[in-house]
């Protein structure tokens, strides 16, 4: 019983000092985006995104990635640069949850983010 006051009391000693030392615990980016029963990570493909969640509330394109070739290339010819689409589907997910942002490069799932509330 003494162990257990003991380590309750260190925790709510540690949770008061880290804010005012400034130090925050770290928050994760989230990995995995649930839709009803089933769940999409990062790295599935855009296709497999809409086909489990349906198609996003709304969706734009911003702009394109580009990834150049790193290796060194014969006289006479150019380096070769691949690029994709980057775009951002927004799911509502209704009153009182969150808009989740998918990012996608290539058509293939990057990150996932919690934006505004839904309506």
């Amino acid at each position: 019983m003494l162990r257990f006051v003991l380590a309750a009391a260190v925790f709510s000693l540690s949770a008061l000092a880290l804010p005012a030392a400034g130090v925050s615990p770290a928050i994760a980016e989230d990995t995995i985006f649930r839709c009803g029963a089933e769940s999409v990570s990062i790295g599935d493909s855009r296709y497999t995104v809409q086909k489990i969640c349906g198609k996003p509330a709304r969706s734009e394109s911003v702009g394109q990635t580009s990834k150049e070739k790193k290796q060194k290339q014969p006289k006479g010819s150019t380096s070769k640069t691949y690029s994709g689409k980057v775009q951002k589907c927004y799911y509502d997910r209704g009153y009182g949850d969150f808009v989740y942002v998918l990012t996608f490069e290539k058509d293939v799932l990057k990150k996932i983010e919690k934006s505004s509330r839904g309506r």
